[in-house]
């Protein structure tokens, strides 16, 4: 579970990044409460499937791009 917790706080670091937002603008534009993500990027909590969703929309990605699953060709 470490694993996916570490992997899920480094994608929404870098996701955000590349988005070029703050923890306080990913929460206004995903509905997702600061204090979450904030859990999250510091990898104290998971988000459940819906929470993920709504961050991953808010960036412009997937889901599976925060959970850092590649698709093999």
């Amino acid at each position: 579970m470490s694993e996916l917790k570490e992997a899920i706080a480094r994608a929404l670091r870098v996701k955000r990044a590349e988005a070029g937002v703050s923890q306080e603008e990913l929460a206004k534009r995903s509905g997702v409460s600061v204090d979450a993500i904030r859990s999250y990027e510091r990898q104290m909590s998971l988000p459940l499937l819906e929470t993920a969703y709504k961050l991953a929309e808010a960036l412009g990605c997937t889901v599976n791009d925060l959970c850092g699953i590649t698709k093999e060709v």
